[in-house]
Formats: C-alpha cells, sequence, structure tokens
C-alpha cells in the first residue's frame, strides 16, 4: 500500500490561492466532456499510467481535491521530466513500468490510461492484471482515448478485445462508449464474486 509519507498535499494557502490561475480557461468543450465522464473520486487516490495530454492534469487536481492523491507512472525520466512544476510538486511521480508496478497493493481509486493503452504494444495482458492488483476493491480502471477516431482521429481500441483481457483479470462491471468527445472504457474490480456483464452498461 502507498503510505503517508509519499502523500503529496497543498501545505499552504498559497497554494490554494494558485488553484484557479494554474487551470487552463479552456481546455475545450469536448476534452472536458470526456474528464467530466472518468467520474474521478472527489479526494480519492488516482493512477495515471503514462504521461498523456498534459493539459488534463489541472483538471484531474480540481476534480481530486486538497485530500486527493494523483500518482503518476511512466518508465521514462524524459516523460517524467515534462510534468510542469506546479503539477508536479502535489503529484508522486514514479518512474516504473506499468508492466510491474510498485508496491501500493489494493489501494488506489482509480487507474486511468489516457492516450496512453495502444502504445503499450504486446504488453496489455500484464499491464491489465497490474491494474487490478493496485485497485483497491470497488475501484475501477479507464482507458480513454480523447478526440475523435479514425479516421478523423487516432484509432481506438476494440471494446470486445478490452472486456475479454479485463474479464480474465477479474473485473466485471464493463461499460464501453464512442462519441464526439472521445472513447472511454470501464472496469470494476468487484468486491466479493460476481458475474462479469456485458459492454451495454454498468450492472
Amino acid at each position: 500500500m502507498l503510505q503517508d509519507p509519499y502523500r503529496r498535499m497543498f501545505l499552504a494557502g498559497s497554494a490554494v490561492s494558485g488553484l484557479a490561475s494554474n487551470v487552463p480557461k479552456r481546455l475545450g468543450t469536448r476534452l472536458e466532456a470526456l474528464i467530466d465522464r472518468l467520474e474521478v473520486p472527489f479526494g480519492g487516490r488516482l493512477l495515471l499510467a503514462g504521461v498523456p495530454d498534459l493539459s488534463i492534469l489541472p483538471s484531474l487536481r480540481l476534480r481530486l481535491g486538497l485530500t486527493g492523491q494523483l500518482v503518476i507512472l511512466d518508465p521514462s525520466s524524459e516523460s517524467l521530466a515534462r510534468v510542469p512544476r506546479r503539477d508536479a510538486d502535489w503529484a508522486v511521480l514514479l518512474k516504473a513500468s506499468p508492466v510491474e508496478m510498485p508496491n501500493i497493493d489494493s489501494s488506489l481509486d482509480v487507474v486511468l490510461c489516457w492516450s496512453t493503452f495502444l502504445g503499450l504494444d504486446h504488453h496489455y495482458i500484464a499491464v491489465v492484471a497490474e491494474m487490478f492488483r493496485v485497485l483497491a476493491p470497488g475501484g475501477r480502471a479507464l482507458i480513454a482515448e480523447a478526440g475523435p477516431g479514425a479516421p478523423l482521429g487516432p484509432p481506438r481500441p476494440c471494446p470486445i478485445g478490452l472486456s475479454k483481457v479485463f474479464i480474465a483479470a477479474g473485473f466485471s462491471r464493463m461499460a464501453s462508449e464512442d462519441t464526439e468527445d472521445g472513447f472511454l472504457f470501464k472496469a470494476e474490480k468487484v468486491a466479493g464474486f460476481e458475474l462479469p456483464v456485458g459492454l451495454t452498461g454498468w450492472a
């Protein structure tokens, strides 16, 4: 479990007062709509697997609140160095592979791959198994790709293929949606025994 000494919070009123000024005035209605659909829990613990489009970090900070925690995990020092100082100061940056995450068993509320899942190549099965391990019971794994899909934008993960990989890892309560805002796949680590459901929505 990720212990409290690694927890980063705002420590002074100046950090709180500077919160709004560090957030872009508009991320774009489509991007904001997709971030809203993530349903990030206020005060929760979220692991961001891979350094994505950095414009989402201020928005995640607002949704997690002062008592929430963001862990950004990436195997590349260069990628972690791209995180702006104002965001790095309140997050925990870990140089590690999503295939072998640090010892944070069953302590996270959300694991999010934001436009990074397709870059995992053939490591999907190992990464999804790690997601299941580090999530607390009731925690959710999210795969998100912003913007329109091909041919206007990047390709999307296959919902059917994702469902098979996540079911094999132990997840259930899966849902998938592909809109103008972007692609979003959700899977929950249900506490106790429950049969997986289809892709039509939450059970």
